[in-house]
């Protein structure tokens, strides 16, 4: 019988099942999963309506959580092809197929990453870091230019900034990483360095800061990234993270 990698995957997974609003263990099927979309309380809020198509796979069966209109397609292509194949061009390409005649496209594929256990301290790095909370963050929303991927710039609402650690050369801020609490359970990491400042280990400081921060809180943190995006994957990897699910969801095209 197949089981969750550890305690941090299956309580991944049980984050998902309320987003998808499908059952934990479809997670580890071997067979793909369709459920109709629905709101659940304690969802990643991400948005305030339904998903019409929204895919995830932790290397198993994928769960599709669609609306009806496209139920009946969606049906048939997760019977057709293997949960990991959804998400390669073949299936992509089917599923985009089907979503133009609805005004949609897939807009985002993501690789999420969770910390391994336990969570191991780097050394301390030559620039000091500082840590935000509450409406400190927002002292740091005059450097929105520099340091776009770290945070929300929104200190408001359901999903919100609730935490950052700045790296300081001097008194120069020279790289950031923020936390976003998606959920109750689950906060985001974004991170983002000055560019004069990149491949000297301090995004690898400020994300193995703000890890233990959020830890130290009593939340899950995670980081997610796009397939594309190599530099940022590698960060992950290097401060102890691991891929442990796939998401991909459709949006309006505009």
């Amino acid at each position: 019988m197949l089981e969750f990698k550890n305690d941090m995957v299956e309580a991944a997974a049980e984050q998902l099942s309320l987003d998808l609003a499908c059952l934990p263990a479809d997670f580890l099927k071997e067979e793909n999963t369709v459920v109709f979309s629905s709101l659940i309380s304690g969802r990643r809020c991400f948005k305030e309506q339904n998903d019409f198509f929204h895919v995830a796979c932790f290397g198993n069966g994928a769960v599709a959580s669609v609306s009806k209109e496209i139920y009946p397609f969606a049906k048939a292509l997760m019977e057709k092809l293997e949960g990991v194949r959804i998400f390669d061009a073949q299936g992509i390409y089917l599923i985009n197929k089907e979503l133009e005649k609805y005004g949609k496209a897939i807009t985002g594929f993501n690789e999420y990453y969770l910390p391994k256990t336990p969570y191991p301290r780097m050394p301390e790095r030559c620039f000091k870091l500082e840590i935000y909370e509450g409406e400190e963050i927002s002292k740091l929303y005059g450097d929105a230019e520099r340091f776009t991927n770290a945070l929300l710039f929104k200190n408001s609402g359901k999903r919100r900034d609730v935490l950052a650690v700045g790296a300081k050369n001097g008194e120069k801020l020279i790289g950031l990483a923020g936390a976003s609490n998606d959920s109750e359970r689950f906060w985001q990491i974004g991170v983002d360095v000055d560019k004069d400042f990149r491949r000297k280990g301090v995004a690898s400081s400020l994300v193995n800061v703000i890890t233990h921060e959020i830890l130290m809180r009593g939340a899950i943190p995670y980081y997610g990234t796009w397939w594309s995006n190599i530099a940022s994957r590698n960060t992950a990897i290097g401060c102890s993270y691991y891929p442990a699910w796939v998401e991909m969801s459709a949006e309006d095209i505009h």
